[in-house]
C-alpha cells in the first residue's frame, strides 16, 4: 500500500507560514474543494464533515485507549509529555502501557469480575473486549488487534492551550483560529500509524495536503469556507501521532520530544505530589485559565464592565490543580492535590467529622464538612466583597435578621452533613449538625417553630410535637405542597399544571420534623428520621461500623471534609424494586448485568490539609 503520508523528499522544505507548496496527498477528490463540475458543498456540510472525520480518528483511538489495559513496560513519564506545547494549559494522560505496578494490581482488581479470575488469560480477555468496542465504533471496518494493536504504543493524551484573547473573543472566526487543542497518542511502528490514520480518514471521506515543518510532514486540513481554522495530523520522530490545530501541532514538533511544559516548576510539584505509577493524570493551570477567562468577560462588557471575577474571588483560586487515578488490589483511588492558599474558605485543621457519630448504622450516603458554620460565615464575607453579588448578600443577611442576624442562624453550626438513611418504605434523610452552641442552635429552632404556628395557620400548615428519650421532636406539616403551587401562579403568571402532570406537585404530603439537644441537631423528611439519628447519638452509629471506619482511615481519618457512598446497600435497594419488571428484564439483569455489579462496594471521599497543599482522597472499593 502507498503511503500516503509520506514526505515528498524530492521537494525543498516549505515556509510553514505558507501552503504555496503544498501537495496533494490522496488521489481521490479532495473532499473539501470541489472538482470538476461537482456542485460546492455549504459551509455548514463541509466543516460538519471535517469534525465528524476527525471524531472517527478520535473515537475509535480513545474506544481502543479505554480498555487496552493489557500492555507492558513504561518509564514514569509519559513518551507524548514531551511533545506539549509550553503554553498548555491543561494536560491530561492515559497510562494504558501501565507503568510500575498498575499491571499487576489492575489484574488483582479485574480477578473480582466476571471472565477474569485467569490472570494468564488477561490480555487476550481485555484484546476480546477492545475487538468489539473498535467493531462497534468503526461499524464492523475495524479490529483493535488487527488495525489498532499493531502500532499503538499505549499512552494517549490531550492538552490545551490558552483560551483565546480578550480581542480574539469578541469575532467568531479569529476565535476558531486562536482554539488551541491536541490529541497525542504513542506509537510503536510510525508507518502502521501513518497507515492507519490515512486510511481511517480516507474512509470518512476526508483527505488534505501535506506540508513540511521542521522535516517532519504534517497533513493539513482546510475547509474553504474558514480558511483560518486548518487542523493537521502529524507523526513525530516514529514515537507520537499529533492530531489538532496546526499552530499546536507545528509547537508541539518543535519541542523535539523535550517541551519546556514537562520541567516547568509547577507542573514537576503536581506530578510529583500524585503518585507516578497511575493510569490516568490531568493537569491544569487553574489560575491562569481564570484571569484569561475574566479578562475575556470583562472585554465583552466593554470599558466599564467590571471583572467578571473579583480579586476576592481569584484569591481563592490556586496557581494549578492536579488529579491521578491509580488501581490497587482492591479499589481505584483518585488523588488530587492543590496548593493551599490564605484565602481558603472554612477550617483547615484535620479531624474527625462528627456527623458519623449520630448517622443511623444504615446510612447509605454522607456527605459532611467540618465546621461548617465557620465556611457560611466566611462565604458570606467573601461575596460581600464581590461587587456582583453584594445586593444578593445584602438581601441574604436582611433574611437572616428575622431570625437574630447571621450568627445567630448559621454561626453556632459545628460539624455538620447531609444523612441519607434506609427506611421501610425506601429512604429517608436530612441535614445533622454537631452545634458548637447549643442554647443558640436550640433557640434558633425555637424561633423557627412559633412562625410555623403562627404564620402557617392561615396555609394549612399544622404544627405538633411529641416527647422521645426526653427529647422534644417538633413536625410542621406542610400538607400537600401542590396548595403552594396554585399561589407560585399567581404571582409568577406560570400555568398550574395538573397533579396527573410529570413534575407537578400534587399527591404528595411533605412533613419536616426537627430536634435539638445539647450534643446534636437534626433537621429531616419525619420524625423517623430524627429518632434514628438520636438513636445513632446513644447507640450503635455509623462510625461504630467497622468497614465504614475502615474505609475513612484509607481515605484519611483526620480530614476537614468526609464523603460515603454505600453502593452495595443502593444495589440492593435497587433489586428489591425489580419485582414488577417483566421476568425478561429481571433475567437479564440478573445474567448479564449484577455479576459486574456486586463487587463494587462503596465509595469514601476526604479533603486532607497537608502543610502547603489541600489534597482530596476517592476510593471506590471493591470485594
Amino acid at each position: 500500500m502507498t503511503d500516503d503520508l509520506q514526505p515528498d523528499h524530492g521537494s525543498p522544505a516549505s515556509d510553514p507560514s505558507s501552503e504555496t507548496t503544498a501537495t496533494p496527498i490522496a488521489t481521490a477528490p479532495v473532499a473539501m474543494t470541489p472538482v470538476g463540475g461537482t456542485p460546492r458543498p455549504s459551509m455548514r456540510s463541509n466543516r460538519l464533515r471535517w469534525f465528524a472525520a476527525l471524531a472517527v480518528v478520535a473515537v475509535v483511538v480513545v474506544a481502543s485507549a479505554a480498555i487496552t489495559l493489557a500492555l507492558t513496560g513504561a518509564s514514569p513519564k509519559a513518551t507524548i509529555l514531551g511533545y506539549v506545547p509550553a503554553d498548555s494549559v491543561m494536560y491530561g494522560e492515559l497510562r494504558l502501557d501501565l507503568p510500575g505496578d498498575q499491571r499487576q494490581k489492575l489484574g488483582a482488581f479485574l480477578s473480582r469480575f466476571p471472565g477474569f479470575a485467569d490472570q494468564a488469560a488477561l490480555e487476550s480477555k481485555l484484546d476480546e473486549v477492545l475487538d468489539r468496542l473498535v467493531g462497534t465504533a468503526s461499524d464492523s471496518k475495524q479490529t483493535f488487534t488487527k488495525d489498532i494493536k499493531p502500532w499503538f504504543g499505549g499512552e494517549l493524551g490531550f492538552s490545551m492551550g490558552p483560551p483565546p484573547t480578550a480581542s480574539a473573543s469578541t469575532d467568531p472566526t479569529a476565535a476558531i483560529a486562536s482554539t488551541r487543542a491536541l490529541l497525542l497518542v504513542s506509537v510503536t511502528d510510525e508507518a502502521l500509524a501513518r497507515t492507519w490514520f490515512t486510511n481511517t480518514l480516507n474512509t470518512a471521506g476526508i483527505q488534505g495536503t501535506s506540508q513540511d515543518f521542521n522535516g517532519t510532514t504534517i497533513t493539513v486540513f482546510t475547509d474553504p469556507k474558514l480558511p483560518a481554522a486548518k487542523a493537521a495530523l502529524a507523526v513525530v520522530g516514529g514515537k507520537v501521532a499529533i492530531v489538532g490545530d496546526l499552530a499546536s501541532v507545528q509547537a508541539a514538533i518543535s519541542t523535539n520530544g523535550a517541551s519546556a511544559f514537562s520541567t516547568d516548576a509547577a507542573f514537576t510539584s503536581a506530578l510529583t505530589v500524585t503518585d507516578s505509577d497511575h493510569v490516568g493524570f490531568v493537569y491544569l493551570r487553574f489560575r491562569a485559565l481564570m484571569e484569561r477567562f475574566s479578562a475575556m468577560s470583562s472585554s465583552l462588557g466593554g470599558p466599564s464592565a467590571s471583572p467578571a471575577i473579583s480579586s476576592a474571588l481569584l484569591d481563592l483560586v490556586p496557581e494549578w490543580t492536579a488529579s491521578s487515578v491509580r488501581v490497587v488490589d482492591d479499589a481505584i483511588l483518585l488523588d488530587s492535590a492543590v496548593p493551599h492558599t490564605d484565602a481558603t474558605l472554612g477550617p483547615t485543621e484535620n479531624r474527625a467529622n462528627g456527623v458519623a457519630a449520630y448517622a443511623p448504622p444504615s446510612t447509605i450516603a454522607l456527605l459532611a464538612g467540618n465546621d461548617y458554620g465557620k465556611t457560611l460565615i466566611d462565604t458570606v464575607a467573601l461575596y460581600k466583597k464581590d461587587p456582583a453579588s453584594a445586593d444578593a448578600i445584602k438581601g441574604v443577611e436582611d433574611a437572616a435578621g428575622v431570625l437574630g442576624g447571621m450568627d445567630a442562624a448559621i454561626g453556632w453550626m459545628g460539624d455538620s452533613g447531609v444523612v441519607i438513611d434506609k427506611a421501610a418504605d425506601g429512604v429517608e434523610g436530612g441535614i445533622v449538625v454537631i452545634p458548637k452552641d447549643a442554647a443558640a442552635a436550640q433557640k434558633l429552632l425555637t424561633t423557627v417553630r412559633s412562625f410555623a404556628a403562627l404564620g402557617g395557620a392561615q396555609q394549612g400548615i399544622t404544627v405538633s410535637d411529641e416527647t422521645y428519650k426526653g427529647t422534644t421532636i417538633t413536625s410542621v406539616d406542610v400538607g400537600d405542597p401542590s396548595r403552594f403551587v396554585g399561589l407560585a401562579s399567581g404571582l409568577t403568571g406560570m400555568p398550574t399544571p395538573e397533579p396527573s402532570t410529570p413534575g407537578a406537585a400534587g399527591n404528595t404530603h411533605v412533613v419536616i420534623a426537627f430536634a435539638a439537644t445539647d450534643g446534636v441537631v437534626a433537621v429531616g423528611s419525619g420524625a423517623d428520621f430524627v429518632k434514628h439519628v438520636l438513636d445513632a447519638g446513644s447507640g450503635t452509629s455509623l462510625a461504630d461500623d467497622a468497614r465504614f471506619t475502615s474505609l475513612v482511615a484509607r481515605a484519611g481519618a483526620q480530614h476537614v471534609s468526609l464523603s460515603y457512598v454505600d453502593l452495595t446497600a443502593i444495589r440492593t435497594m435497587l433489586e428489591a424494586r425489580l419485582g414488577d419488571a417483566p421476568a425478561a428484564d429481571r433475567t437479564k439483569y440478573e445474567t448479564e448485568i449484577k455479576p459486574f455489579l456486586v463487587p463494587f462496594d462503596a465509595i469514601v471521599a476526604s479533603n486532607v490539609r497537608d502543610g502547603s497543599l489541600d489534597r482530596g482522597h476517592l476510593i471506590v472499593s471493591v470485594t
